[in-house]
């Protein structure tokens, strides 16, 4: 039966067309392979436990025995006696079974020559796990390739020279097994002996001479080395397997992204197909996805990005140890076993190995250098590769996977995750593992090999982005509802990180809905769902990249700080999460970094806004606006982006956020008086049209673009506009299609629509003929806290200006929400207010009489962009629209409810009051 997976082997049972799963279906009584069904069931009587030590011996000596009898003594004496000058030699007696210097691959037979010097015939092994004749015979082939070209490069490591060889089933072998013959080097495996941490530097100052030597001998691509067919010149090949045995032949490749991707790929083939990891296939087949995307994004590489294209560089894959032979004085006598040998990119080739490595770290999923990784790096000083031998230990811990083929229990693979998650991310990670897995189940639900293994465990396949029939697309959404053949939209900023589910307002209800809110949660389950989020989203981050990029652009080491998310003297805002690049000179720069989490609001959206907001700090840096210089950004969808995250590198100001309550009258207004200052640098520097600054690709100076949202990001990007009007009119309509889809205010769409309907109506009272064709830069996000103060109450800085966009003159001087009374902004009462007074007092003091003018008129723009905001009930909400109706007409609302009748008439003509008004009766 052909299998467009590669398989070892298939299940031994009749008609069972399944793979045998590599791991655990291999039955050392019966000798026979098992897919993971049959492997405990009827159809495999044997006892379970493993061989007792006498019947193990007995088994490998009848192993033995059966190759021995294949081996043809006369014709493997007579090679090599023709191999060797026609000297006479014979086989060692004392151990004519090859029993001592048996491997988990090979056996060896010592042959004497009559000279006094002794080869080893080093013959694969013929039992019940062997590979075909065909895999078999390449591999062997690919080592002894390995040692005619170290032999040829002449380097100074010293392996056992290789003399001749012969395949499994060629008729022109007549010693009729497989075999190689090598000269037999002095010395001990250094693996059983148990050196002191000198001897064990000296043993790796004599390996990082050998890897030295390997660095002088580039190649051009990733593979193994082989023999051509024809002319048995060596050339790269693919690779062939690896030391594990689990693992099929792929390549050869000429950069290391798709060497690594392809190599997370085979393992989800062979999980995907029951070959491997068969007791928790879903867990394995999900790191295993997410090793591969790291590949593909280039992670697996910490160095800078154009070494993925090569050169490369032979690495001795088996490097545990027992591949170096020493001395009773520890000098290295050997470096034997080259099977899975290949060439590999530097930071492989030359980082941290097995042989360094701590297995306990490694299966406990303790991420960080071990003892002996520092050890050897100090014997690298004068080296170019101790970059490489310092570096972290990605790639040694991403190709030990879950130790793949040695029977991992679920515990030590859940360890191994947690090592390779936070290894790949750089720090450590406190995650909650069920939970990434969920959310990963969640992320990758139309992938179909992951669909079939849930179905195969019996768990429920909730696909979130299954087509749904006839959905208008007329209004635009940030997302469908997730209830099954729900067609409506989802509520804009009401997704249940919980159940991971969009929501439309009826399916929000407790009739379907019964995930506590955040305010329901008791503190410490507020508390673990933000540390939830917080470890999530780290564990997407490569720290390794930023500091390479921070290192880079300040010409300084430095290292990446988590910055504290919960409790006093937390960093971390509504919008983004900030964490430290902190250099060895003392500098900060802070890191940036949305948080996505579970959200509705599209990914283009949450990029644009980064954008904008570093080309918004790229035009402050020519004003004298206190803000934070910016380094450097990054797009989570952009391919380059080694970050793995959308992020922001910008300059560390001094200072605390500004809270208005908690400073005194005199404090709060020295500050105010400040902020006059920068709305006066602002002023200085008008722009053409209204929007948002976006990078300018290829320039220095960035562009207008469409405006970046709203601060409640319920809005998508709009603009730019040459006018006020045409600005405010967008802003109106957007709200006006959003409440009438059931996107925004489904509590009370009606009241929602007409108020908004008010606006559209009055656009003639929003506008003002201040300052006309002239736009100016307005931080949105305005409440105080954006501001940073000393401890006398100086500015120190401007932050946070991911909302940033350019407004006429009347918004971006007029009061704003730092000069605000929230009570009477989230009520009826309008007006100017004592705050609002002081900050246009400095302006006329400073002598900016027509800025002063907007900022003492009226708070027009301040209510106009709160609109409804969020959180009310029906009866605040109202009390919100009867303010605003006040501050555009200047005039009292009377009985509301007659004010309400009376709109509704005059919107009957609009073709989405029936929507609203079919809403609004679902409420009853």
């Amino acid at each position: 039966m052909t299998f467009e997976v590669f398989r070892f082997w298939d299940c031994s049972v009749s008609k069972c067309v399944a793979a045998s799963a590599i791991d655990i279906g291999a039955c050392e009584r019966c000798m026979r392979h098992f897919c993971a069904r049959h492997v405990t069931s009827s159809a495999h009587p044997c006892e379970k436990d493993p061989l007792d030590d006498a019947s193990w011996n007995a088994a490998k000596m009848q192993e033995l025995k059966t190759l021995r009898d294949k081996v043809q003594d006369k014709a493997l004496l007579q090679r090599c006696s023709s191999l060797n000058g026609g000297l006479s030699c014979e086989l060692d007696a004392s151990d004519p079974l090859g029993k001592s210097l048996m491997g988990g691959m090979h056996i060896h037979l010592r042959i004497r020559f009559s000279n006094g010097t002794t080869w080893l015939a080093r013959i694969l092994r013929l039992n019940y796990t062997s590979f075909s004749d065909d895999f078999s015979n390449r591999v062997l082939e690919s080592e002894c390739a390995t040692l005619k070209w170290l032999e040829k490069v002449n380097v100074p490591i010293p392996i056992p020279k290789l003399h001749g060889y012969g395949l499994r089933n060629d008729a022109r072998n007549e010693v009729g097994v497989a075999y190689m013959l090598i000269d037999e080097l002095p010395g001990t495996p250094l693996l059983l002996k148990q050196p002191s941490e000198g001897q064990l530097h000296k043993v790796y100052s004599q390996w990082t001479e050998y890897l030295n030597a390997l660095h002088t001998c580039p190649l051009k691509e990733i593979g193994s080395l082989s023999f051509q067919k024809g002319n048995g010149e060596i050339e790269i090949g693919p690779i062939i397997g690896d030391r594990t045995g689990t693992f099929p032949q792929m390549g050869p490749f000429d950069n290391a992204r798709d060497y690594y991707s392809t190599h997370a790929e085979k393992y989800l083939e062979l999980i995907s197909d029951g070959q491997l990891c068969s007791a928790y296939p879903i867990n394995a087949y999900l790191i295993f996805k997410h090793l591969k995307q790291l590949a593909v994004a280039g992670r697996w590489n910490i160095f800078e990005p154009e070494l993925d294209e090569g050169p490369f560089f032979l690495k001795h894959t088996d490097d545990k140890g027992d591949h170096i032979l020493v001395d009773d004085e520890y000098n290295i006598t050997g470096v034997i076993d080259w099977t899975y040998a290949r060439v590999v990119p530097a930071f492989e080739a030359f980082g941290p190995s097995l042989l360094t490595a701590d297995l306990n770290d490694l299966f406990n999923g303790n991420p960080g250098p071990t003892s002996n990784d520092k050890l050897i790096t100090e014997v690298f000083k004068d080296s170019d590769i101790l970059r490489f031998a310092a570096g972290p230990d990605l790639v040694r811990r991403f190709s030990f996977g879950l130790a793949m083929g040695m029977g991992t229990s679920l515990e030590e693979a859940k360890c191994l995750t947690r090592g390779i998650i936070s290894t790949a991310s750089g720090i450590p990670i406190d995650l909650d593992l069920e939970m990434w897995y969920q959310d990963r189940i969640y992320e990758w639900a139309d992938d179909t090999r992951l669909q079939a293994l849930l179905l195969q465990q019996g768990k429920t396949v909730k696909l979130n982005n299954e087509p749904k029939a006839s959905i208008s697309e007329q209004v635009p959404r940030f997302a469908t509802c997730s209830m099954s053949d729900c067609t409506r939209a989802a509520l804009r900023g009401m997704s249940c990180a919980k159940c991971k589910r969009h929501l439309c307002a009826e399916h929000s209800s407790d009739q379907y809905h019964n995930c506590p809110s955040s305010s329901e949660l008791s503190d410490e389950e507020w508390e673990k769902s933000v540390n939830d989020e917080v470890w999530e989203l780290l564990s997407h981050v490569n720290t390794h990249e930023l500091v390479r990029i921070g290192t880079q652009l300040n010409g300084g080491k430095c290292k990446f700080e988590r910055g504290k998310h919960i409790g006093m003297g937390a960093i971390m805002g509504c919008a983004n999460y900030h964490g430290w690049l902190v250099f060895d000179n003392g500098e900060r720069w802070v890191v940036r970094i949305p948080r996505t989490g579970f959200s509705d609001v599209p990914l283009d959206l949450v990029e644009y806004l980064v954008e904008s907001e570093y080309a918004t700090l790229k035009f402050l840096e020519s004003t004298k606006v206190p803000a934070p210089k910016p380094f450097a950004y990054g797009l989570g969808s952009d391919p380059s982006n080694r970050v793995g995250v959308s992020y922001i590198l910008m300059q560390a100001l001094p200072g605390k956020p500004f809270y208005g309550y908690m400073a005194s009258e005199s404090q709060k207004t020295h500050v105010i008086e400040q902020l006059a200052d920068v709305l006066i640098e602002i002023s200085k520097n008008p722009l053409p049209s209204i929007g948002s600054l976006v990078v300018n690709k290829g320039q220095l100076v960035p562009s207008i673009g469409p405006v970046a949202s709203n601060r409640f990001i319920t809005l998508k990007t709009y603009g730019p506009f040459d006018t006020a009007s045409y600005y405010l009119v967008s802003i109106i309509e957007q709200h006006l299609d959003l409440i009438a889809d059931g996107q925004l205010y489904s509590d009370y769409p009606a009241e929602a629509f007409l108020f908004y309907f008010f606006l559209r109506q009055n656009i003639q009272y929003l506008t003002s003929t201040d300052m006309q064709g002239q736009f100016f830069l307005k931080h949105v996000d305005d409440k105080g806290d954006h501001i940073l103060v000393d401890e006398d109450f100086n500015i120190t800085g401007v932050i946070d200006w991911q909302f940033a966009r350019i407004v006429p003159a009347a918004e971006a001087f007029g009061p704003s929400y730092v000069t605000a009374d929230l009570g009477s902004l989230y009520s009826s009462n309008t007006g100017i207010n004592s705050d609002d007074r002081i900050l246009a007092k400095a302006l006329h003091d400073r002598g900016a009489d027509a800025l002063a003018s907007i900022a003492e008129r009226d708070e027009l723009m301040r209510r106009f962009h709160t609109g409804l905001a969020s959180g009310f009930t029906k009866d605040e909400a109202c009390d919100l629209m009867k303010g605003m109706v006040s501050c555009v007409r200047n005039e009292e609302v009377g009985d509301f409810e007659t004010w309400v009748a009376k709109q509704s008439e005059e919107c009957s003509g609009d073709p989405r009051w029936k929507n609203v008004q079919a809403l609004q009766a679902k409420q009853f």
